[in-house]
């Protein structure tokens, strides 16, 4: 099992900071919005944990207004900054509860079927293929996984989908190649769903596989508004595609980032011509990958939040 993130100096008084003042982090992400400042309630969250901290330009720049903000000395947060952390070759990966520390039903339901065991397999490639219908709402996502393993006897992994609307019913997983579906679980009113995926066969040792499967939404169908993939591994490949209804077109699409040993991006996103949107990553870290979007036309209406 991993360590827990260090408890660095920064992230020690930006954690004191806060909780002497008393402010939520959605009450700070706004204040530092309102004075043009912005950083996202990731960030923070990763900031006061110490999973990462300020290294470029602009987030050292969001430092004196935090500190406005906290009410305390002017310089107190920077001057706890050392060197940025970095994760070695040979560090170990995040643990499920650091990349969903804010939705605890996601890591119960995935412990709930892996029984808190590693499956032993390097993701070389994951192609997500999202389909959103003509009311903008989620109608399903098919993924293809490309894998290693990395030891005699692996013969199953565990898959998991969640819905940014937990009232709405969880969807259905169902196997399409190389792969049956066996135990699942999910938790009243979470939104999420994990599902275990038996394999053909035990492998061996530097064995390849691969296997598609299915997460089918029902009715009512959940919003659509984003769609990311948290992982605890690096991946080779990351491919997501999201296939929206010639009817129902959102006029701006972004990707963005959050490496657990870095500091978020983003940038713009074109839509295709078939009204589809297609995101390509190379060598990526454990963290999280994802694209958002927009479907109203207002040039004031910022992209939805997505803050963890």
């Amino acid at each position: 099992m991993a360590a827990a993130p260090s408890a660095t100096p920064f992230a020690t008084a930006l954690r004191e900071a806060i909780d002497q003042r008393g402010l939520g982090l959605g009450r700070l992400v706004a204040r530092l919005e309102d004075a043009g400042t912005p950083v996202s309630a990731a960030t923070l969250s990763y900031w006061q944990s110490g999973r990462s901290q300020p290294g470029r330009r602009t987030s050292l720049e969001c430092l004196a207004t935090l500190e406005r903000i906290l009410e305390v000395e002017p310089g107190h947060l920077a001057g706890q900054l050392g060197r940025p952390p970095v994760r070695g070759r040979n560090q170990a990966p995040p643990t499920l509860r650091e990349l969903w520390d804010e939705l605890p039903a996601v890591v119960s339901a995935m412990e709930g079927v892996a029984g808190g065991t590693e499956d032993y397999l390097t993701r070389v490639s994951v192609h997500d293929r999202v389909r959103v219908g003509p009311d903008r709402t989620e109608r399903s996502t098919t993924t293809r996984q490309i894998m290693r393993s990395e030891r005699d006897g692996v013969d199953r992994l565990v898959v998991m989908h969640g819905n940014d609307d937990p009232r709405c019913p969880v969807p259905r997983p169902r196997a399409l190649q190389r792969c049956r579906v066996g135990r699942t679980t999910s938790s009243p009113g979470s939104g999420v769903v994990a599902a275990e995926l038996l394999l053909p066969r035990p492998l061996r040792r530097g064995e390849f596989v691969t296997v598609e499967y299915e997460f089918v939404q029902s009715a009512p169908y959940p919003p659509a508004f984003r769609w990311e993939r948290r992982r605890r591994m690096g991946t080779r490949q990351y491919v997501l595609e999201v296939v929206f209804d010639p009817g129902a077109v959102p006029v701006a699409c972004e990707r963005y980032a959050q490496p657990v040993d870095g500091e978020p991006t983003t940038e713009p996103l074109p839509l295709d011509p078939e009204h589809g949107l297609l995101l390509v990553e190379l060598d990526g870290r454990p963290g999280v990958v994802g694209a958002r979007w927009k479907w109203t036309d207002d040039p004031h209406d910022a992209f939805p939040d997505t803050s963890f």
